[in-house]
């Protein structure tokens, strides 16, 4: 039996902009995780390493970050094979030109580049993404040769679905199935995924961590067993930080009462993405910045989507009096809204709605 672990974007050196001071912090856990798997792998004894596209996150990457790799793939004694993605692609400028890498790393830098390891009985087959806005499949002109029992293909790209449109890197589910391998690592998707098609078993590994907060299905990598009675593929969760959605509808409840449910969500290790949506009372304004300020102790990472609408119906003449400022103001904000030409200018005029008569009401704005 042949036990092979697959993993791919892992993306090290990424800046993560949209985590802020917490950017450094998701870098380290990038390379903690990375570690991690060299421990799996050497602890499981598993017999192949490939890393489908994009251990880098571009080929700019920290010195220090070319030597804890160098470092981590050095403490194996087992083959490593490295497939460059679009984004460490194999051009001019790559990492993978200028680093010096251990000698069980294998680069695969042609178009194809075929491996043979006969201790193994296994041959890895890879063509290497040469430009970052390559559209080629990365499948083409791959099949078995040789006299080896098992085949494996790593093919860095994105599998061609009705739901996805253009997509680099085509991959069609029809060239899976007739490639002739035995297992087909596939990278460029973040997310664990099976895409076995026929005989062949293909798998995308997913990033080992997520690297945005829509990444559900992050965190694993792939174990895959291959022997006389097939292939076996288990994802093997090996991330630390997960991602989730909260739709919350704010109607007819308080700011507190709004902080009060995200919270029961508190999770240190949680990048969480919420949508406030309902009907929200005239003057109660949700700052978005404000509340993922508030919030920000309680997660790795929140980020506040407000689709609330102001309730209109409550512009009444016993709460708003014509006479009045603040009715004379919501009175003429409800005649923008009504009028507005499309969904932006809609949403200015609620949003200034809802402040304008928070402030003539004197109440707090968040």
């Amino acid at each position: 039996m042949v036990k092979i672990l697959h993993t791919s974007d892992v993306q090290l050196d990424a800046p993560f902009h949209f985590l802020g001071v917490k950017g450094q912090q998701h870098r380290q856990q990038l390379r903690e995780t990375f570690r991690r798997i060299v421990d799996m792998v050497a602890e499981a004894e598993f017999d192949l390493l490939v890393i489908t596209g994009d251990l880098f996150n571009d080929n700019r990457p920290h010195q220090d970050t070319v030597d804890f790799v160098v470092s981590q793939i050095g403490r194996l004694d087992i083959p490593v094979c490295i497939l460059p993605g679009n984004h460490d692609c194999y051009d001019d400028t790559s990492v993978y030109r200028k680093a010096r890498f251990p000698d069980n790393a294998i680069i695969f830098t042609d178009q194809p580049t075929i491996r043979e390891f006969a201790e193994l009985d296994v041959a890895v087959y890879g063509n290497a993404i040469l430009s970052s806005q390559s559209q080629r499949s990365p499948l083409r002109d791959l099949s078995p040769i040789g006299e080896t029992r098992w085949h494996v293909a790593m093919a860095h790209g994105n599998v061609d679905r009705p739901d996805i449109d253009d997509p680099s890197r085509p991959i069609r589910l029809e060239e899976i199935r007739d490639s002739g391998m035995d297992y087909v690592a596939l990278g460029d998707w973040h997310s664990f995924a099976d895409y076995s098609q026929g005989e062949v078993a293909a798998c995308y590994s997913g990033a080992p961590e997520p690297t945005a907060v829509d990444e559900r299905g992050a965190g694993y990598v792939a174990c895959i067993e291959i022997d006389e009675n097939g292939v076996r593929v288990r994802p093997e969760q090996v991330g630390t930080i997960s991602t989730g959605e909260m739709s919350l509808d704010v109607s007819g409840k308080s700011v507190t009462q709004i902080m009060e449910e995200i919270q029961a969500r508190t999770d240190p290790n949680l990048m969480l993405k919420v949508t406030l949506s309902g009907l929200t009372d005239l003057g109660l304004v949700l700052d978005t910045e404000k509340l993922e300020q508030e919030l920000f102790p309680h997660f790795y990472y929140i980020g506040c989507s407000d689709q609330s609408h102001p309730q209109l119906a409550s512009i009444s003449p016993d709460d708003f009096p014509e006479e009045l400022v603040v009715g004379k103001f919501g009175r003429l904000m409800q005649a923008r809204i009504e009028d507005a030409a499309d969904d932006i200018e809609r949403r200015r005029a609620e949003q200034a709605l809802q402040v304008g008569v928070a402030l003539l009401k004197g109440r707090r704005v968040l």
